[in-house]
This record gives structure tokens, sequence and C-alpha cells, in this order.
């Protein structure tokens, strides 16, 4: 074979390579043709692709050219292991004579025999970046002297081989890729990406539409309930039932672990809405369990982009959420958007408060009933933005809660308050104690212990002048940590109290197992006291129970002398209220208790 006629009948394998984007589908019919040409070209009546198995060390016949094609046909490396090896080591294997060449002596004779009488070959391992990962053979039953063409010849086409497996894999490899950018492992469904892209695109062809950002109620109340493993089983089973509902002109992605997105042009959306939570609700098996989950919505009917819809999706969810936990339903309106931005700038500016002193604390003073004698004060702490003015806590603590600010908000708010103690202490207030507000996610955060036993050290103050306040939902939790942290805290000596307590009795039944101090009776009882006989019979049941479980009671929200006189009759141990003063910053307090003292 002359140079010129190599070159031709290489670049005649090449264009017939490269001809079409090869897809896995069409692999096996490109292979097909280049094994006739290459049979054509080389002058050889076998020509075969093989390729390596990955479950097994073996050989598969990807396709066996010798006048019709087969595959199938598979060489086990425990027979054939010297062959096997020379793959890995050799670029071209040459040779003319198979019957006396030792490289090739364990296919010699009962493969070659099988394989046609073959007498010479050219064999050529096809080489990829991650190694070899098959061979072509060239075979015939004719011995022949191969040359240097022939060679090259067989080397060109075990490269183009390479290079078609190459483009499947890029193929396979950009379909993969687009799948992790665009779809949602878990469930398959379409992610965020894809919902923009799709959601714009229908955008285009219509305006009237809604955007429903959907949440799953208390998911992780869900988890926690059933065990962590139960997560991924609920949200595709929720999945499957959100696909199977869907209309044809319909849309679904999902957007994190709790939240899905619908995309509707359906006219009656409150219809559409009720529908999908009837078909919802029906309870589904997990781990044994029967779970009926429920879902709240927020809807977007307005907006030029999907970025815009959901933004508004998602601000009317938050606004309804905060009404309600579970079940809730909310469109977007205007005034949502305001608000929404002062809340954000409110939570952009937390940090930089704490980092530039903005934030105080005022104390509130507690008297005991049957002496009037002051006991403790509760530390409450304030916001004092310089452009925004004083902040209500009850607008930076849920924000600094959700955010994780507050545990080190929650941090300094301990430290400060336990300095505070120790100045009282010193000025000869040796028995008042101080209260600190415990947020849910500060109790159960890994460096609460730690953090308050070293601010006692360092100020060297006694345990027992502590008393955290937690909510009665925490108090009540029967989560392992929680217990665990109430039993440490027990343990050194801090008081616990239940802030805000009178929500249920069913309360009563933990607080018999759980080493709590106090408890807090709810200042919205404490409101109505003198108005409401079922307040006063709830406030006495309340009194008389924790006595029962030798634990104090403490009033919050005293503001008349009849509310003292009447739960000072009902049994209550401790007053707070503005009757007895309002929240005070430190050096207020200092003076009020000092006249205190002097009346």
């Amino acid at each position: 074979m002359n140079h010129s006629l190599f070159r031709i009948q290489q670049q005649r394998l090449f264009q017939l390579a490269k001809a079409k984007r090869i897809s896995a589908l069409e692999l096996q019919d490109t292979v097909e043709q280049l094994c006739e040409a290459m049979s054509e070209m080389i002058q050889c009546e076998r020509i075969s692709v093989w390729v390596f198995d990955q479950e097994r060390p073996a050989l598969f016949a990807l396709n066996i050219y010798n006048g019709e094609h087969t595959k199938g046909q598979i060489l086990h490396k425990e027979e054939f292991p010297n062959y096997f090896s020379l793959l890995q080591g050799t670029r071209v294997l040459s040779i003319s004579d198979v019957t006396t060449d030792t490289r090739v002596e364990e296919l010699y004779p009962h493969y070659f025999e099988k394989a046609g009488n073959i007498r010479s070959l050219i064999d050529a391992p096809i080489v990829m970046a991650n190694g070899v990962m098959g061979v072509i053979c060239c075979e015939t039953s004719k011995q022949v002297e191969w040359g240097k063409l022939d060679e090259s010849l067989a080397g060109s086409f075990a490269d183009l081989i390479a290079f078609l497996f190459d483009s499947i894999q890029q193929q396979e490899l950009e379909q993969k890729l687009e799948h992790l950018a665009y779809y949602d492992q878990l469930t398959l469904l379409p992610n965020l990406n894809m919902f923009y892209r799709e959601a714009d695109r229908r955008l285009g062809k219509t305006q009237e539409v809604s955007v429903c950002y959907i949440e799953i109620d208390q998911l992780y109340q869900m988890i926690d309930a059933l065990g962590y493993d139960s997560g991924d089983l609920i949200i595709k089973k929720i999945a499957e039932r959100f696909s199977r509902m869907l209309k044809e002109s319909e849309f679904l992605a999902k957007a994190d672990q709790a939240h899905f997105i619908l995309f509707t042009d359906q006219k009656n959306i409150e219809e559409r809405i009720h529908q999908i939570r009837f078909l919802l609700t029906t309870p589904f098996k997990v781990n044994n369990f029967d779970v009926a989950a429920s879902f709240s919505f927020g809807v977007s009917q307005s907006g030029e982009t999907a970025k815009e819809l959901l933004q508004k999706a998602q601000i009317a969810l938050n606004k309804g959420k905060e009404k309600s936990s579970r079940n809730s339903l909310t469109f977007f309106v205007d005034e949502m958007q305001d608000s929404s931005r002062d809340h954000f700038e409110i939570e952009m500016n937390l940090k930089k408060g704490l980092e530039l002193n903005q934030f105080w604390l005022f104390y509130q003073p507690q008297i005991q009933a049957s002496s009037g004698k002051v006991i403790g004060v509760e530390a409450l702490v304030r916001w004092e933005h310089p452009e925004i003015g004083l902040v209500a806590p009850d607008v930076f603590i849920p924000l600094a809660e959700s955010t994780g600010f507050i545990v080190p908000l929650g941090e300094w708010i301990i430290e400060e308050s336990i300095k505070k103690l120790k100045q009282l202490q010193q000025s000869g207030m040796e028995e008042i104690m101080i209260s600190i507000n415990i947020s849910p996610r500060q109790f159960i955060h890994d460096n609460l212990p730690q953090t308050i036993r070293r601010t006692l050290a360092q100020h060297q103050v006694s345990p027992d002048k502590i008393c955290l306040e937690i909510t009665e939902s925490v108090a009540m939790e029967e989560n392992k940590l929680v217990i665990e942290r109430l039993r440490f805290f027990h343990k050194i000596g801090i008081r616990l109290s239940v802030d805000d307590f009178g929500t249920g009795f069913s309360a009563f039944v933990y607080l018999q197992n759980y080493p709590v101090n106090e408890i807090k009776v709810d200042r919205e009882f404490v409101k109505v006291l003198t108005k409401n006989k079922k307040s006063e019979a709830l406030v006495k049941t309340i009194i008389d129970l924790a006595a029962n479980l030798e634990l104090t009671v403490i009033a919050e929200g005293v503001e008349s002398y009849d509310q003292m006189t009447l739960l000072r009759k009902l049994g209550c141990d401790y007053f707070q209220g503005y009757l007895i003063s309002k929240p005070l910053p430190a050096g207020e307090l200092d003076e009020w208790l000092e006249a205190f003292k002097l009346n």
C-alpha cells in the first residue's frame, strides 16, 4: 500500500466517523460501517471491535464482521491472561504467523480455528484518557507480511473507535450535567433552574398565569418523629402524587427540600388549590406509619418574569405562615413587598448592630408576693437602630431566630446579664436573681452550656442566681437533646422557668418529670383576670397544680392593684409588670432599686 493511497483510505475512515454526531443508539450501525470499510482497505476478511466488560475481567465483541455482522462473543481474562496483559502495554500487535508467535499461543489453536483458521493479524488497543477500553482486531486466514502503513491504518482505526466512544461519553456527561443542573436528583422533578427557563418561555405565550409556592407543613417535625431516613421517602411520595394530578398545561418544579413550585394557567386558582389539597391529604405509608401531610400556599399572579412571580409567591407564603403554621393560603398584594423589604433591611443590619453596640439590655424588676421585696430582674434586649429607630423585639427576635443570628446575640445577652448581676451583688443585693430568655434555637445549640459555665466562672456568680426562661413549646419537647439539656442545667444548679405558660393543661403531665422550677403565667390571662371569670379559674388551676408539683409561679403583665390583689389571693408567688416597674436601662435600674429600698 503506497502512502497516498493510505492517506486517502485513512481520510475515508475519518470522514465516515465524523459524518454525524454519533449517539449511543447509532453507535452499532456506525461501527458496522467502519468495519466494512476497514475490511476492504486492509484486505482482511475478519474485522472485529471488542470492549472490556466493566462487570468482570472480559472482552465483549461489540461487532465482528466477516461478510456478515455478529456480536456478543466473550473472551475471559482467566483463559487468556497473557493476551490481556499484552493489550495494556502495546500500541499495535502485528503478527504474520499466529502458529509460531509465542505472544498469542494462548489463542492458538482454539480461538483462531474457531474464528476461521486465522493465520495473520493486527490488533490495536483502543486507548482513551482513562486507559485501554478495548481492542480492534484485523484478522485473515492468509499469511501476510504486514507493513508500517498497515499497522498505521489499524492504529488509526482504533483511534477512530476511541473517538466515537469519547464522543458518546462526552454527550452522556453533558446530559448528566444538564440533568444535575436542571433536575432534582431525589424526585427527578425539574428544579429551580428549569422552572425559571420553562416559566419564562411560557410567559412569552400567555400572561394570565399563577405561580404557587408550596410548603410541606412541619416537614422537619415529621422527620424527627419518624426518623431521618423517612425524609426522602416522604418527599418522593408527595412528588409522585403532585406529578399524577398535574393538568396538561401545568408545570411543577422542586425548589428545595420542603418546597414545590406550581406554574398554572387555571382561571379559578382557589378551586384548583382546593383540588390539589384534597388529592394530597390522603395518608400514605412511611415506615409503617400513616402520614397525612398538610400544605401551605403562597400565590402570585402578576410579574414580568418567572423570578419576579416566584419572589412574590414566596413573600405571600411567608406572610401566611406568620399567621398560621398549617394549611395557609395567601395571595400576594403590593403592600407585602414593602413589609418584606423592611424585614430584609432589618435582617441585613442585625449583625452590624451587634458589632456597633446598638443593642441594649433593659431590666424589669420582679417582686415577691408575700413580702413585697425585689427578688430578681428579667433581662430584656432592645435594639436602637441609628436610622430606623427603636426596633420592636417581636420584629427582630423572630428574624434573628430564623437566620441563626440569635446564637451570637443570645451569647452577648448572657454575658451582659451575668456581668450586670455581679455588679448588683457587689452593690449589696447578694440574693437578687436574673432571668434570661433563651430562644429555642439557642437552647439546643452546642455552645450554650459552655457559654454559661464560662461566663459564670469569669464573673464568679453562683449558678443558683441564674434563671433561664424557655418557651412552653421547648419545655414540653420530647426531644432527647432538650431533655438532656434541661437535666444538665438543673444538675449544675441553674433555675429553669417556662415562659408564657397556659396554652394547655396537658403540659403539667410533662412537668412532673422535667426539672423545671418555675412557670410564668401568660400575660394574656393576667390582662383579663379581673374581668373574666374563666380566666380567673384558669389562673387558679395553674397556680394550684404548680403548687402540687412544688413549682413557683410568677405572673407577668401585672398592671393594676386589682390584678395584684387577686393574684396574691389565688396564691401567686411573684409579680412582674408595669405596676411594679417598666423595663429599665442599666443606669435607671440602679436608681430604681435604690429608691425602692428607701421606700
